[in-house]
């Protein structure tokens, strides 16, 4: 079960019906994809399947017959896609107005995650895979009538993939009073990543750094330790990585504690798109944060003021050594961190972001002359 602020799903959404009472939540159960025989059965649809490898979950029939009735069912103002993935469900539709969220470029991700990969097989199959999805979204960007980005690097790749389209940048916030400072002190000599382990620019980038930049930090402070905080690393990734000072936790109920523990929090993420909100909750909690330049795209983020970055295993590992050993050096950028968040990226902030991104959908969607047709696709008969 995954949790929100540290609240299961069903209580969450009790939670929820407070606030908003007359939120309706519908369900649809499809079969298991994580056997070895479904996995096998995806990849050889995806051969001829137009839509990327990871949007296929979003075709089964009992989602799309879910989605349509719902959309027939009530009036809406405004019809709200959290990722294109599900999107080509609503192809064929008259909808109210439609605004697409993105919380990356699906294309950029696997664009970065086939330059990345060194076996020849899996590299062509990525940009494969990187290509399918630019192909996808072009025409999804399209049918919606304003696309959300959580970046002005992101407004740039779609706008460069549906010119014209209007955009709105609203960033991901995070919840600045669950994500507190801690009063306890940290241990100088922990690291901790935060991140899904089966999410594949995570399982890369804790594999760069277990590699190629930790034993060089060990060299320095043998008693260092990295602690891997997140759900569902595979059995494979923990025997690998496990030793000389690496524990993974798997799913925990919150991870702040783990958090406040370290004191500092490594982003060595090599591919990717949209922002982290690791770095967000770090530096909500004051903690300094070592990072690629990748991991910190689409944030404020400066060198030396906020944050520390490093794209190499060399200048990770001396990055590393200065912040373990430096006390004063961790407490000014955890501090810089804090008030960022603080000024910028707290949920009333992007809250007011978000509604202002809604409204505009409206206003554009109704300011269409009665004679210009509306973006909308056929259905693709899945």
């Amino acid at each position: 079960m995954t949790t929100i602020a540290g609240i299961g799903e069903a209580e969450a959404l009790v939670h929820l019906r407070k606030v908003l009472p007359g939120v309706t939540v519908g369900v649809a159960q499809v079969p298991s994809r994580t056997s070895v025989f479904k996995r096998c059965v995806r990849l050889l649809r995806s051969a001829v399947d137009p839509l990327p490898f990871t949007w296929a979950a979003y075709g089964h029939p009992r989602f799309r017959a879910l989605l349509r009735s719902a959309m027939r069912e009530g009036v809406h103002d405004i019809v709200h896609c959290d990722c294109p993935a599900p999107a080509h469900a609503l192809f064929g539709l008259s909808t109210p107005p439609r605004l697409l969220n993105l919380h990356d470029v699906a294309s950029v991700l696997f664009r970065r995650a086939a330059e990345n990969e060194w076996n020849p097989w899996k590299k062509a199959l990525i940009a494969w895979q990187s290509r399918k999805a630019l192909r996808a979204e072009i025409p999804t960007y399209r049918f919606f009538d304003r696309v959300a980005v959580v970046s002005e690097v992101d407004r740039t790749e779609v706008e460069r993939s549906a010119p014209g389209l209007p955009t709105s940048v609203v960033p991901n916030g995070v919840d600045a009073e669950w994500f507190a400072p801690s009063p306890a002190a940290s241990d100088p000599d922990a690291m901790v990543f935060t991140g899904v382990m089966d999410w594949l620019p995570n399982v890369d980038g804790i594999t760069f750094f277990v590699t190629h930049v930790l034993p060089r930090i060990r060299r320095v402070i043998p008693r260092v330790e990295l602690t891997v905080v997140g759900r569902d690393p595979s059995p494979s990734l923990v025997r690998r990585l496990t030793g000389d000072g690496v524990r993974f936790t798997g799913t925990v109920e919150d991870v702040r504690p783990h958090v406040a523990r370290a004191r500092l929090v490594v982003v060595p993420l090599r591919i990717g798109g949209g922002t982290r909100l690791k770095i967000l909750e770090a530096w909500a909690m004051e903690k300094a944060v070592l990072s690629t330049s990748i991991g910190a795209e689409g944030l404020p983020a400066v060198d030396g003021e906020n944050i520390a970055l490093a794209d190499t295993a060399d200048q990770m590992a001396e990055r590393a050594v200065e912040l373990l050993t430096d006390g004063q050096l961790v407490k000014r950028l955890g501090a810089a961190g804090r008030t960022i968040v603080e000024e910028r990226f707290t949920w009333n902030r992007i809250a007011d972001r978000l509604l202002d991104a809604y409204m505009d959908t409206i206003d554009g969607f109704r300011s269409l002359p009665p004679d210009v047709a509306r973006p909308s696709l056929q259905s693709d008969g899945r």
